[in-house]
């Protein structure tokens, strides 16, 4: 079962491995990469929708550690823009997504996390959605308009 309890008690903890993680992935890129360019396209999108920007970067971030570093770059961001609306979007459907350090077996061996955020059960950011039907629907709705905001940024400026 999935907790729906506060994160454990040290945030700079995963803040901490945040960069780290952001770094790493860094030096893994190539010189054209496209993940910071998707993370603002994707912050832009969020203006006056409830989703918090920390939604989207846990999505690209998912996205980095599964997607090859050679796929990111400049002339694939419709690509790699296209794979994080529709993975938000399963998310949204399903009702889940998983706290990017939580519980993930699938962390790069140079970032090393404090025991309890290797250890902790994975936290779904998305709890609210599973308990509040209404909130479900709000966030689907929300969705509606970021995917419509991406689409005109990206094709008509």
């Amino acid at each position: 079962s999935r907790s729906s309890s506060v994160l454990p008690s040290r945030p700079e903890s995963y803040a901490v491995a945040e960069v780290k993680f952001f770094r790493h992935m860094a030096r893994q890129a190539l010189h054209d990469t496209c993940h910071l360019k998707c993370l603002q396209l994707c912050a832009h999108t969020l203006v006056g929708t409830a989703f918090p920007t920390y939604t989207l970067k846990t999505v690209v971030m998912r996205l980095m550690n599964t997607i090859p570093s050679s796929s990111w770059r400049r002339r694939e961001v419709l690509m790699r823009m296209h794979d994080i609306v529709w993975y938000l979007h399963g998310c949204l459907v399903e009702k889940c997504l998983d706290h990017f350090f939580f519980g993930n077996e699938n962390m790069p061996e140079d970032i090393v996390l404090p025991p309890d955020i290797q250890t902790a059960k994975p936290i779904n950011l998305f709890q609210h959605l599973v308990d509040d039907p209404d909130a479900h629907v709000s966030a689907l709705h929300d969705f509606e308009a970021v995917q419509d905001r991406l689409t005109r940024l990206l094709f008509y400026g």
